[in-house]
């Protein structure tokens, strides 16, 4: 793996998979770790990022890419990604790393594929809390 660099984020991804560092203070009640979750990097560095229960409706995947995204984002040097939401003083850290060549988990059926993105999110103390492998979406998902 490799940190993100800006031009690997751009587009639109599903979490194909997440999980919890063992240990970290999470609401898993929480809405942001429902199963389904899009998100949506523009080039202009905004963001959109939606979660459900329910798989996304075409419909509802044109509303997330249509829609005025909320969020700021950027990447530091070592590659991880801030985000900010629209209004909040507080910024959201990620460690952004991207897949170079496939790799097999023997923990999961979801293959890990080159290109996906591992987003570890962090805490304050930037120990991990939450992992996301994210997958491009490709037109016509």
């Amino acid at each position: 793996m490799r940190p993100c660099r800006r031009a690997d984020l751009i587009g639109f991804w599903r979490v194909i998979r997440f999980g919890f560092a063992s240990g970290s203070p999470v609401d898993r009640a929480d809405p942001t770790y429902q199963m389904h979750q899009r998100y949506v990097f523009n080039a202009n560095a905004t963001m959109a990022y939606a979660a459900s229960e329910d798989p996304p409706t075409p419909e509802e995947h044109r509303t997330l890419l249509l829609a005025p995204a909320p969020v700021t984002w950027a990447l530091d040097a070592r590659g991880h990604l801030m985000r900010q939401q629209a209004g909040s003083a507080r910024v959201d850290r990620s460690e952004c790393r991207v897949v170079t060549r496939p790799v097999r988990d023997v923990r999961s059926t979801v293959p890990v594929l080159a290109g996906d993105v591992l987003l570890t999110d962090q805490g304050e103390d930037e120990r991990p809390i939450v992992r996301r492998l994210l997958r491009k979406v490709q037109a016509g998902e």
